[in-house]
């Protein structure tokens, strides 16, 4: 049996690839070691913004009635674990089906590449035109002694109980909202980090971060050498510190299928290298996380079969150069961040305590940046606050378009809505923000 395309794994990238291809009359074959969805429904975005919002609604409930005048009750309950495994089993099951529904071909069972044109899944070896590489990525276990008494964040994020304390090795997206998380649900937490908590984050933002999280009881131990694991007890230059349950979230490494050597692809510590359509060799393309880039997330792994499948079906020739990317993080308050705050010599701000929505809401923690360069071109924004998962995207318009800050402070937003603190934040620059009280402005 011949494909025209054959996709090695069934994560982010490779159900969409798959069903786009599909949809365009390519006879393709995606293929899945263990379950559809990949890190991002199974371990990653998934069970992590449930927990988020299980968390949140436990510890802002309360709050929320309060400041609006009602009561409300919330009761820590067990059953949520269940939920999160009825949720991640539903949208595992949901890409499997659009790749099915577009006209593909699915298979659960460890790849091995064989050739530049054939692979072998279950016993069966097939034959392709084209194969995408988009087998994701694995928890990289640090090299600590005793390391196998930790579990790794994925696992972490699966677990169907509640520790009575947690120690949290790694400062990065994944052990911090593990770290706030588990500090909501009553357990005691440690979080270690070898340098300072998110590295490439904005300043501001870290700052912010920090102080929400000592406000949850999370004990923060920075610029520190874990050096043993024994059992329950973590051993580090600052001293030991226990919890019930280890995790190491120290990154990420490539998940490469097996027999990868066959084929002409190079690979680094960091992935398949790929051009700026995704081509990593002559037939062969990689996507989403497997691939060497800076910025792995679902939503540019997502950017990256489209282009892909694009390039294969020869309909476009858009590429991944130059576009930027967002990044949120799930904690309360969400941070969103986009472009290189590097770029910008200008910054304006508005805080959403300023803001009419949120003060009617209750949510007024956080503020909107902006930075823009020379040409008055938005290159930066940075979002903290309620909905910034939402808020950051109308910022990634703005940065990928090259949108000047006066034609964003120009258009009419919604009155009263969280983006209107987009909008006062590009009218600063013009001391036009005047919803709130005039001040010197210490982001400028």
């Amino acid at each position: 049996m011949e494909y025209d395309v054959v996709v090695v794994g069934g994560g982010t990238a490779g159900y969409i690839a798959g069903s786009i291809l599909a949809r365009k009359g390519k006879k393709v074959l995606v293929t899945e070691r263990e379950r559809f969805g990949g890190v991002c429904v199974n371990y990653g975005c998934v069970p992590s913004i449930f927990f988020y919002d299980v968390t949140y609604f436990l510890n802002r409930g309360k709050e929320i009635g309060n400041y609006l005048g009602i009561e409300i009750e919330t009761k820590e309950s067990k059953r949520f674990f269940l939920r999160r495994d009825e949720l991640v089993s539903y949208l595992s099951d949901a890409g499997k089906r659009l790749i099915e529904n577009a006209g593909g071909d699915t298979e659960i069972g460890e790849t091995r590449i064989l050739t530049n044109n054939r692979v072998k899944v279950n016993g069966k070896e097939i034959d392709f035109k084209r194969i995408i590489i988009a087998s994701g990525t694995k928890p990289l276990k640090p090299e600590i002694q005793g390391i196998e008494n930790a579990i790794s964040e994925d696992e972490a994020v699966r677990l169907n109980y509640i520790p009575s304390s947690v120690v949290i090795i790694g400062g990065g997206f994944a052990g911090i909202e593990l770290a706030q998380y588990f500090s909501r649900l009553n357990s005691n937490v440690t979080l270690i980090t070898r340098g300072k908590i998110l590295r490439t984050f904005p300043e501001d933002a870290v700052n912010f971060l920090r102080q929400s999280l000592e406000f949850d009881g999370v004990k923060l131990i920075e610029n520190t050498r874990v050096t043993n694991i024994s059992k329950r007890i973590v051993e580090t230059n600052k001293g030991n510190f226990e919890g019930e349950v280890v995790v190491y979230a120290t990154g990420r490494e490539p998940d490469l299928p097996k027999g990868i050597e066959n084929i002409k692809v190079i690979t680094g510590k960091n992935g398949v290298i790929t051009n700026e359509r995704l081509r990593a060799g002559e037939n062969v393309y990689a996507v989403g996380d497997v691939v060497d880039k800076a910025n792995k997330t679902a939503h540019s792994a997502m950017l990256d079969a489209i282009i892909c499948s694009m390039d294969i079906l020869g309909i476009a020739h858009a590429n991944v150069k130059g576009i930027k990317i967002p990044r949120v993080l799930y904690t309360d308050p969400q941070i969103g961040v986009i472009g290189d705050i590097n770029d910008a010599v200008k910054f304006g701000y508005f805080p959403f305590n300023a803001s009419t929505r949120a003060i009617i809401s209750g949510n007024r923690e956080g503020y909107v940046k902006i930075g823009i360069n020379e040409k008055n071109e938005i290159v930066f924004g940075e979002v903290i606050g309620e909905k910034a998962e939402e808020l950051i995207n109308i910022l990634t318009l703005a940065v990928n378009s090259k949108m000047t800050v006066e034609q964003l402070s120009l258009i009419p937003f919604v009155h009263p809505s969280l983006s209107e603190a987009i909008l006062n934040s590009a009218k600063s620059f013009f001391d036009l923000d005047v919803d709130r009280y005039k001040e010197n402005n210490d982001f400028k």
